[in-house]
């Protein structure tokens, strides 16, 4: 059961589902009454509608009831403000060395037990990875059990309460945590250097441009007063939400989650809620590179617009997920069939809706050596060829049968679905304002919807989407360090021969 701060690390081949989570949405769930709670409409043969609610205190929770292979419960513990609320002089990096001590330090309960959280839990639960992670907008705690009983539950949601509320931060604890969270940045620092390089080009301005906590020298001297001051100001019942999913009873659950949450009293006044940055368009220059000697070989054409906000109901929200999930699967296959000798992953687009701040749609290309002209160029070719013709009657009727293949291959896989994988997107979908729809109910609206999507509307809806944000060419090799003016030789295979004589990029 090891713990690990989130690295800031992009992977361009990030799976899109109905999950997307968005960095830039505050909380807008409807005012409850006191200890209330509400059932989430939906509609799956895998799990029943989840219950959501608010104790008295301001601790959200969400039970989700599903029978699927797990033999035991998905538990997760979400602390709203990582490293964004770090905002006072030495406290860059403490969010992440939190949620570390979190796994060593002796509670109140047990003032003398070093690794509490740990002995306790771990005969309670399967070996993971990582079971946290903290972000630039939250910190999470997520353990699997080996079981659903009561009694385990209840041990596992009292040691979650206990490290969210009476950590002594004992000195050892501290300084083992202050180790392992140093190692973890030095072995991450390339490709958080690689991911910072990229988004500050891409969304200036953006949480993971102006927030460099993932490379923190305050972690290895902030003193036990200062970590306590953050842990206090952030871990309080108003930040917290607690989501369990699995073969449970909905009742006993929330009476165990009252139990162990519901007495919590914040220490201190609240604290002020620090605004999210956001992406400065103004500031994207149509050109950037990387030539890192140990960097990645690929180039981006990007395009960046504000993350939109929630929609105003699931039919609305489905409807967008399946447009972005066909055209994704159509321009896959069309940039798949330009190259049919490359190696699955070589070309491709990527929808991002919202993890980092932002909306982005992105097509990459990850070329061999000394082959960025042509990188570029075919990216530059696809992305005028689309903007001026859109999609062929074939491809697109290819893309809406693949994509209801697809969404039948993920319904029938839904009985694999690990428990706690759920509970972090029913996490994500709730901080958001979002439902949470399961594969074989976005297989309805699937249905439904596809046989009235033409191609000339799929092109439409493109041409809208890609003139929405600030475009950027980005291109990343070390051959680029060999190129007096790099940028102009960029521009000029931008520009250069074309497929589409009257399209230039730039």
């Amino acid at each position: 059961m090891r713990n690990s701060g989130k690295a800031a690390i992009i992977s361009i081949l990030t799976p899109l589902f109905a999950f997307s989570s968005s960095g830039l949405a505050q909380d807008r769930a409807r005012a409850t009454d006191e200890n209330s709670a509400r059932p989430a409409v939906g509609r799956s043969s895998d799990w029943r509608t989840p219950l959501i609610g608010r104790l008295a205190n301001g601790v959200r929770f969400a039970i989700l009831p599903r029978k699927g292979n797990d033999p035991g419960v998905g538990l997760l513990m979400r602390n709203e403000g990582g490293f964004i609320a770090e905002h006072r002089a030495g406290e860059r990096g403490l969010a992440h060395l939190i949620e570390h001590i979190a796994f060593h330090s002796p509670t109140t309960a047990a003032p003398d037990d070093l690794d509490h959280l740990k002995r306790i839990g771990l005969p309670l639960t399967f070996p993971a990875a990582n079971a946290g992670s903290t972000s630039w907008r939250e910190t999470n705690y997520y353990l699997s059990t080996k079981t659903t009983a009561s009694s385990d539950l209840d041990a596992l949601l009292t040691l979650l309460k206990d490290a969210a509320s009476g950590m002594n931060l004992r000195t050892d604890a501290v300084d083992t945590s202050r180790g392992e969270v140093v190692r973890e940045m030095a072995d991450k620092k390339l490709g958080n250097q690689i991911y910072a390089s990229y988004i500050g080009q891409v969304a200036p301005g953006s949480p993971n441009d102006v927030i460099d906590a993932q490379n923190s020298d305050d972690v290895p001297i902030a003193s036990i007063t200062t970590i306590r001051g953050l842990y206090r100001r952030l871990y309080r019942p108003a930040n917290m939400m607690i989501v369990i999913v699995g073969n449970v009873k909905v009742d006993e659950v929330r009476s165990l989650i009252e139990r162990r949450f519901g007495d919590w009293k914040p220490i201190g006044p609240p604290s002020r809620k620090t605004p999210f940055p956001v992406f400065q368009p103004n500031r994207i220059h149509p050109i950037s590179f990387s030539a890192l000697p140990e960097g990645r070989r690929t180039a981006f054409m990007t395009v960046v617009m504000p993350t939109p906000r929630p929609p105003s109901s699931r039919a609305i929200q489905a409807r967008a997920e399946i447009m972005d999930l066909l055209v994704t699967r159509a321009i896959n296959d069309r940039l798949a069939a330009l190259q049919p000798s490359s190696s699955p992953g070589k070309v491709g687009i990527f929808i991002e809706n919202g993890e980092q701040g932002h909306r982005q749609i992105m097509l990459w290309d990850n070329f061999v050596e000394d082959r960025w002209k042509p990188a570029v160029a075919g990216l530059r070719n696809s992305a005028c060829d689309l903007a001026t013709k859109g999609f062929t009657t074939k491809e697109w009727a290819a893309a809406k049968q693949n994509l209801v293949v697809d969404l039948e291959h993920q319904v029938a896989e839904m009985p694999m679905a690990a428990n706690v994988e759920i509970a972090k997107d029913l996490s994500h979908a709730l901080a958001d304002g979002r439902h949470l729809i399961p594969p074989d109910e976005l297989l309805r609206y699937a249905r439904t919807m596809l046989p009235q999507i033409d191609g000339r509307s799929g092109g439409e809806w493109w041409r809208q989407q890609w003139s929405s944000g600030t475009g950027h060419l980005r291109v990343e090799a070390p051959e680029l360090a060999r190129i007096e003016n790099t940028l102009s030789a960029i521009r000029s295979a931008a520009n250069g021969p074309s497929t589409i004589p009257t399209c230039k990029y730039l």
